[in-house]
């Protein structure tokens, strides 16, 4: 499919390629891995042959070889990283990590799934008796042997938080910020509700939650562990929940004012209380969800609000500042001990699957650095990185794949159709007849194109350093104008059908 939407001089951008390749054929190909692989691919006795994942890296090379329009030459390594594609390996791994992840967070399932322990084996049965392992049972095993602490307390996501007819809390987030300013002024001036202002916030590695109430001068906090255990999406939605346990001391106190008035600066944590669907956090959406009801039935009306952060409001910026001192931060310097963690803290789904994606990233970074092939572009991208894919944000397919050919240095230059014993090419040397024709002579040395290299990189920086041109956006399209304009690929070589 991908190779009738273009080729390497016309066709949809490299970008818009890739997205189609990631929607479309990667999950074919993934569609049930989890059952037929093995997690463990140094496992000698693992589920999948050779064949099958020497199958599926040449699906992903083709389709990489139609995505940026590099030559068959260029290794498999040399196109994940030029169009940032997870490796076959790792992007199994990957997925069956997740699987795992998503059925660890139904307790039900995980139990049908087999990923608790099993009873043992009756006394009287065979010693050489060996119980057989589902594929989800050996991937839990294979992620646990790395050491997955969180895996076996991780979150339990209900389909639903609520029943349908129970009622939530007013929620209310305006157009834009100084709409939602002017609001909050008006009710503040009217001074009929309770103001609560709450934040959640990341620091040094540490997540912090805490809820502000400027009429009593009360302030609660929470530490919600560190980034490998919970966001900060999770730390503003303990922050309401620290919000409506100071409205119920408050009610159990005063009772005054019968309207409590939430504030956030985070919207989606807004839209995920206004629909309590199962979602990571699930567990905090639950006790907010018991903590409304209960205000509720005493006569009291919960809003919450969304603010806009950091523009002055005095409440918002207290509850920040307590949001990361919960954390142990201080602005001094100093650090101190953390705020008590909540009664109910569990490592959350989103976590988990991001250390999943970080550990996969880590392989693939790990086996380029180890791999002999593709060292051209190693050169220019010692690391796998996003990052070379905003090199082709404006660039067109033929563009996109003089680009890559320059990077990989599998192009139509002397050097290389040499290297490959291509008929018509008797040597390697450039015509100006100095040296070899390698991508760093012509954009670099070539004393027959001087002129038009002075002309068209100035005296831009970094325009003798090879790396630096092809890793720049703007140097690389100055390459690219440069080549098309030497006309030395000529037939073999990019040009405009």
């Amino acid at each position: 499919m991908l190779s009738s939407l273009g080729s390497s001089t016309w066709g949809v951008r490299l970008q818009d390629m890739r997205r189609l390749y990631e929607a479309i054929a990667l999950p074919q190909m993934m569609y049930a891995c989890s059952i037929w692989s093995n997690a463990n691919l140094n496992d000698k006795n693992r589920a999948y042959t050779h064949k099958t994942i020497d199958a599926l890296r040449s699906i992903q090379a083709r389709a990489a070889r139609s995505i940026c329009g590099a030559y068959r030459a260029t290794s498999r390594a040399a196109l994940d990283v030029e169009t940032f594609l997870l490796p076959i390996e790792q992007q199994i791994w990957k997925h069956n990590a997740d699987v795992v992840t998503r059925l660890s967070s139904s307790r039900d399932i995980a139990k049908t799934a087999g990923f608790e322990l099993r009873e043992p084996a009756p006394v009287a049965m065979d010693k050489n008796y060996r119980a057989h392992k589902s594929p989800w049972q050996k991937i839990y095993e294979a992620l646990r042997s790395k050491q997955v602490r969180n895996l076996d307390k991780q979150e339990h996501i209900p389909p639903f938080i609520t029943p349908p007819w129970q009622r939530g809390p007013h929620t209310h987030i305006e157009g834009n910020a100084d709409k939602a300013r002017d609001r909050h002024d008006a009710e503040c001036a009217a001074d009929n509700s309770l103001s609560i202002y709450t934040d959640g916030s990341g620091i040094d590695g540490e997540i912090g939650s805490a809820a502000v109430c400027p009429l009593t001068q009360q302030t609660l906090s929470a530490h919600m562990g560190p980034s490998t255990l919970s966001t900060v999406y999770a730390a503003e939605l303990q922050g309401i929940s620290l919000a409506l346990q100071i409205a119920r001391r408050y009610e159990n106190e005063h009772g005054e004012r019968k309207s409590i008035a939430i504030y956030t600066d985070n919207q989606a944590a807004i839209w995920s209380i206004a629909k309590a669907e199962g979602r990571s956090g699930a567990y905090i959406l639950g006790e907010i969800a018991q903590q409304v009801q209960e205000l509720q039935d005493k006569g009291l009306t919960v809003t919450v609000r969304w603010i806009p952060a950091h523009v002055g409001i005095p409440g918002n910026e207290a509850a920040d500042q307590a949001a990361k001192e919960a954390t142990g931060w201080r602005e001094d310097g100093r650090s101190q001990l953390p705020a008590n963690p909540p009664s109910q803290l569990y490592p959350l789904k989103t976590t988990l699957r991001r250390w999943c994606k970080t550990q996969a990233e880590r392989a693939w970074i790990s086996a380029w650095r180890e791999d002999k092939r593709g060292r051209a572009t190693y050169r220019h991208t010692p690391t796998p990185t996003k990052k070379v894919l905003q090199l082709h944000e404006r660039l067109s397919k033929r563009e996109s794949a003089l680009l890559v050919q320059l990077r990989t240095e599998k192009i139509g230059l002397n050097d290389f159709l040499f290297s490959r014993h291509v008929p018509t090419i008797t040597n390697p040397r450039c015509s100006c007849g100095e040296r070899r024709q390698t991508v760093a002579h012509v954009l670099l040395r070539c004393s027959k194109y001087k002129d038009l290299r002075n002309r068209i990189f100035a005296n831009l920086s970094g325009r003798n350093s090879l790396r630096t041109i092809l890793s720049t956006p703007q140097l690389a399209t100055k390459a690219i104008e440069y080549m098309e304009q030497t006309q030395i690929l000529g037939q073999v070589g990019i040009r405009d059908e």
